[in-house]
């Protein structure tokens, strides 16, 4: 019960109760039933303060879903460079790919996310 109010509460950006539950003693790295976690679905929605505490607190920076991607993937996808910065400043993969083949960096490009994909290429992304 507590899991599913915690990744609700990180893929919507409420901040307080993220930090209650884990204070409670969720386990920072929990999933859903297609394996994402709460970093991955804070990075998504550009949520960089859950982001943040989320990291400081032990997640999982790399952890791939069932279809490869990672918060990192999912920041870049959406534009959200800051979280993009962040992720790689805590030693993100940058060349991670999807089930597709897809990386972080085709993603940027093809939403036209100029400064993600120049973050990436930077960092070493191909």
């Amino acid at each position: 019960m507590n899991d599913e109010i915690f990744l609700d509460a990180a893929e919507n950006g409420d901040l307080e109760t993220v930090k209650g539950l884990l204070n409670d003693g969720v386990d920072v790295n929990t999933k859903d039933e297609h394996d994402r976690t709460a970093l991955l679905k804070a990075s998504k929605h550009g949520h960089i303060d859950i982001v943040s505490l989320l990291i400081e607190t032990g997640a999982e920076v790399d952890h791939r879903d069932n279809r490869g991607t990672t918060a990192l993937y999912w920041a870049s996808t959406n534009g959200y460079n800051e979280i993009v910065q962040l992720l790689i400043e805590n030693e993100s993969e940058v060349d991670v790919h999807d089930d597709r083949g897809w990386s972080a960096l085709d993603q940027a490009v093809a939403q036209q996310h100029t400064s993600v994909a120049s973050t990436l290429s930077a960092a070493g992304a191909h």
